[in-house]
């Protein structure tokens, strides 16, 4: 056993157990729960616990292409179009309002196989911090969030969404979780619903300053009072890189597998952020 593995084991139980409640968590909501499915396929993204800094901002891409998805009718990541061959964009420009709260909008756009990119939504987002990093156990932090989402690409078009960030660094190891993300439908099919639940998390690795390896995963377990069999929820795997490209982009590149049949079979992801400081950790 190296230094580096005795000096992990040696650390407070406090930081053991978070890694274990992080594994096991994300365990237990992928095989122990049933319900229709919620995955934001406009914003395969991890959200960590720095925030931007009062006055900076920070302009993104966001864009996928389901490589291997479902026909018309057949659920994956698209309610309404077929999920297959559909490319998903989205511009989001977020801004520091103060040292530990920001404020971003996104513009989701789509263009679904064999038809003309398309307007598909708007969504208005806070996101904060509690403290500085490393001043509790675990960097705790808040996510909400309003969508309001065409007709023609989901049948809910106002929906509310709330989610706590978690991130613990041990060392090289960064591991995040968002969740629970609750999901409310204010306007849709769906506003009889309750409440729908997911999550979002990575465990990553810094191989060099401006390099990282993760291994991200997203789900939903669905609707708390209208739950469905385990085989038609949304649950994927995503192997990403995080580079900075030509000295200036953070960029972070995925490969998404589904592992449920009422996910899509597999997506390719590339998001980009033209702002923000080049000497954080990255994460999208």
């Amino acid at each position: 056993m190296n230094k580096n593995e005795l000096t992990f084991l040696n650390k407070p139980y406090k930081h053991r157990a978070f890694l274990t409640v992080f594994i096991s968590g994300i365990f237990a909501v992928g095989v122990c729960t049933k319900a229709h499915a919620d995955v934001d396929p406009f914003e395969f993204q991890i959200y960590g616990y720095q925030t931007q800094g009062k006055g900076n901002l920070d302009p993104e891409l966001l864009s996928s292409y389901i490589v291997a998805g479902h026909k018309e009718g057949e659920g994956g990541t698209s309610p309404t179009y077929a999920s297959q061959s559909m490319m998903r964009f989205a511009i989001e420009l977020e801004y520091g309002l103060t040292d530990k709260i920001d404020f971003a909008y996104y513009l989701n756009l789509a263009r679904p196989d064999g038809q003309d990119l398309q307007y598909a939504g708007s969504k208005f987002r806070f996101r904060g911090r509690f403290a500085e990093a490393g001043e509790l156990p675990v960097d705790l932090g808040w996510y909400s969030e309003i969508e309001w989402w065409s007709s023609k690409f989901d049948d809910d078009q106002v929906e509310a969404e709330v989610m706590l960030t978690m991130q613990k660094d041990v060392g090289n190891w960064t591991f995040i979780v968002n969740a629970p993300d609750i999901d409310k439908v204010i306007v849709g099919v769906d506003r009889s619903a309750v409440f729908e639940i997911g999550y979002r998390g990575e465990a990553s690795y810094q191989l060099t300053d401006r390099t990282r390896l993760g291994l991200q995963v997203y789900g939903a377990p669905g609707k708390v009072n209208d739950v469905t069999p385990i085989g038609q929820q949304q649950h994927y795997v995503v192997p990403t890189l995080h580079t900075v490209l030509f000295n200036a982009i953070r960029t972070s590149f995925g490969l998404g597998f589904g592992l449920t049949q009422g996910s899509d079979l597999f997506f390719l992801k590339a998001n980009f952020h033209f702002g923000g400081d080049l000497s954080e950790r990255i994460y999208d």
